[in-house]
């Protein structure tokens, strides 16, 4: 008997078509992300789990490994419901304490490992509160994180009862073969010069860290050390399970906030996601060598990049400091088959000459997110891995930190240039009414319905950390559904087209999610400035959007160039640089005076103007040099 259609998304699910009806049909275990990822992967013992300079780690190795982190968080006093604070990049002790920590119940609190300002004091205050705020008992830390982000606030932290500080060296678990690699390969990424400088920085580094330990306030521990120390701990059994129990803490770009918002991930969180991405048709199989670019400390890194890759039996390539400019040169050498990434990491490769004549017949699947891509350019960036032999197209879907990442997904037939897809299996989407926040439904013969999606899943995390709420939800029909403040278009078969974003958010070449609002009343603070408004702007070096604020000075006067550029060093400095309570990322990477700002006929700024206004050197250049987990310099000129 045919099903009566309402009109709503929400209730009529036009997209489960497109489904296997058995997988929709099949429970999802009911247990931790650790028993979850064994179960999966009961076949795998003797494929590679992880690749790190020339050591391959296979998935029998990874969970002894895995053991010994949880015997040693064991050793340091961890109970279950603790929750540790890391500052790791990708590399595999990360995993290993993530997976140990599960394993006796312990909650993993990720944090962005690099300082986000110049001035460490400033990155290591904001650890300190996000480290009060957030209730974490334990720190596990690189040693370069650590004396930027940590060393400062040793004594605080001991008054907060932090004993003992556990730090790992990303090269520890490397033999002579794997450090003569990391020679290798930075010389060849980076160049000669730039290697012998980051040797001296090395090396001063572990003389900083040799004399850390004989003064430090707190004791710290080197990994391993607690590793070895720790052998004969006995791992308790299996942790009771519980619906919504803490796995992690994960946090946003600076979506709504100045400073990033934890967001809270259950056990059934990550297992709902890798269970629904297998069955989305995603093309990811056992083997596949991924590059692991993707951070822990946001949900996409965690959820689809870490959890999901190793359920699936794939290799996670680790890339513990990653360079854009360094993409391609990476894809040449470790000839991936899957490339999870933003767009502009994957709209660089036209220009990259480590790509441009290269072999792409390694890439089966390549999926990009945190960003829109425009059909032309994707149209463009799928002939060019075409033409170099790559056997896939681009895919892509929506999501956010909030649903672990990813919520809905593209490929096959609903695959169109510029789509998002349609929803994961366990995955329900609506589309409201951006102001009212009712429920749309296609009428007699339309289409496409538009408005702001909402989603509810599985993978949706709780939304309330310490009784504090963190992501708004409303019910409709019963069903709790959170709002993504992404506009959108729906056709009748579930296919989603991304239209923009209801807050005026811009979105960096590196995924990081700009509030102009917040960075304009930053901005507005400093004495003499009258008006300003920020604008995305198309960076043709990143292959992404930065930002540029529009500025008017009190009386609409606009200075000689010479003292613009003094005025943007101090305001750079006093707004940004010396305010604990912004990142860096948030600097406009351009200022433009001006004496006015253009206005619609009804008198209101234009922002769509603004946002076509091309430069014409007549801006103030604000460069930061930066990476993954580091932010060296800032310049203006």
């Amino acid at each position: 008997m045919r099903k009566e259609l309402t009109g709503y998304p929400t209730k009529d699910k036009p997209w489960m078509k497109y489904y296997d009806e058995e997988f929709v049909n099949k429970p999802i275990p009911k247990t931790d992300i650790y028993s979850y990822m064994r179960r999966r992967t009961r076949y795998f013992g003797k494929l590679t789990a992880f690749s790190y300079l020339g050591k391959e780690i296979k998935y029998d190795e990874f969970f002894e490994h895995v053991d010994e982190a949880a015997k040693a968080l064991l050793k340091l006093g961890v109970k279950p419901d603790d929750r540790i604070m890391y500052l790791m990049p990708n590399i595999p002790e990360t995993a290993y304490l993530l997976y140990g920590g599960a394993r006796i119940g312990a909650v993993a609190d990720y944090i962005d490992p690099r300082p986000d300002s110049v001035d460490f004091t400033i990155s290591a205050k904001k650890v300190l509160d996000t480290f009060k705020t957030e209730k974490a008992k334990y720190l596990v830390s690189l040693e370069q994180c650590y004396l930027a982000m940590l060393k400062p606030i040793e004594n605080e932290l001991k008054e907060l009862g932090v004993e003992q500080i556990v730090l790992v060296s990303a090269t520890s678990s490397l033999g002579i073969s794997g450090k003569l690699n990391y020679l290798a390969e930075s010389i060849s990424f980076n160049g000669f010069k730039t290697t012998l400088r980051t040797l001296a920085k090395t090396q001063s580094m572990d003389k900083m860290v040799k004399e850390a330990k004989k003064n430090s306030p707190v004791e710290l521990v080197d990994l391993y050390d607690l590793i070895a120390s720790a052998k004969d701990v006995t791992i308790p059994e299996e942790i009771p399970y519980s619906e919504e129990k803490l796995a992690a803490i994960v946090h946003t770009s600076g979506t709504s906030s100045s400073k990033p918002k934890p967001i809270v991930v259950t056990h059934d969180n990550l297992n709902s996601l890798a269970h629904q991405i297998t069955g989305a048709n995603v093309i990811l199989q056992e083997k596949d060598r991924a590059l692991h670019i993707l951070p822990y400390f946001a949900a996409f890194g965690l959820g689809t990049m870490v959890h999901t890759g190793l359920c699936s039996g794939a290799n996670l390539i680790q890339i513990p400091e990653f360079d854009a400019k360094n993409f391609g040169k990476l894809i040449v050498k470790y000839k991936p088959q899957v490339l999870v990434s933003v767009p502009s990491w994957l709209l660089s490769m036209e220009k990259d000459p480590a790509i441009i004549n290269a072999d792409l017949s390694c890439l089966t699947l390549v999926i990009f997110g945190g960003d829109a891509m425009e059909a032309e350019d994707e149209a463009r960036l799928n002939r060019f891995m075409k033409q170099r032999g790559a056997r896939c197209v681009l895919t892509k879907g929506h999501g956010m930190s909030e649903i672990c990442g990813t919520a809905s997904y593209a490929t096959r037939n609903y695959n169109y240039e510029a789509s998002m897809g349609i929803p994961l299996p366990l995955t329900n989407y609506g589309i409201v009414d951006p102001n009212t926040k009712e429920l749309i439904k296609f009428e007699e013969g339309q289409e496409y319905i538009e408005g702001e999606l909402i989603v509810s899943s599985g993978a949706v995390t709780p939304g309330v950390l310490d009784g504090v709420e963190i992501v708004p939800s409303a019910y409709y029909d019963g069903e709790r559904f959170i709002f993504t403040r992404d506009l959108a278009q729906m056709n009748r078969d579930g296919i989603m087209t991304f239209l923009t974003r209801s807050d005026r958010s811009i979105t960096r070449f590196d995924g990081y999610k700009i509030k102009p609002y917040e960075v304009e009343d930053i901005i507005k603070g400093y004495p003499g400035i009258q008006y300003c408004i920020l604008s995305p702007i198309f960076d043709e070096s990143k292959y992404g959007n930065v930002s540029i604020a529009n500025v008017v000075l009190e009386g609409g006067y606009v200075p000689d160039r010479q003292d613009c550029i003094e005025l943007v060093k101090k305001l750079v400095q006093k707004q940004f640089v010396d305010n604990p309570d912004v990142s860096s990322r948030q600097i406009p990477a351009w200022f433009r005076f001006r004496k006015d700002m253009p206005l619609t006929v009804n008198a209101k700024v234009n922002y769509n103007i603004l946002a076509k206004e091309p430069l014409t050197g007549d801006e103030i250049k604000v460069h930061i040099i930066e990476t993954n987990i580091a932010v060296d310099s800032i310049e203006v000129y």
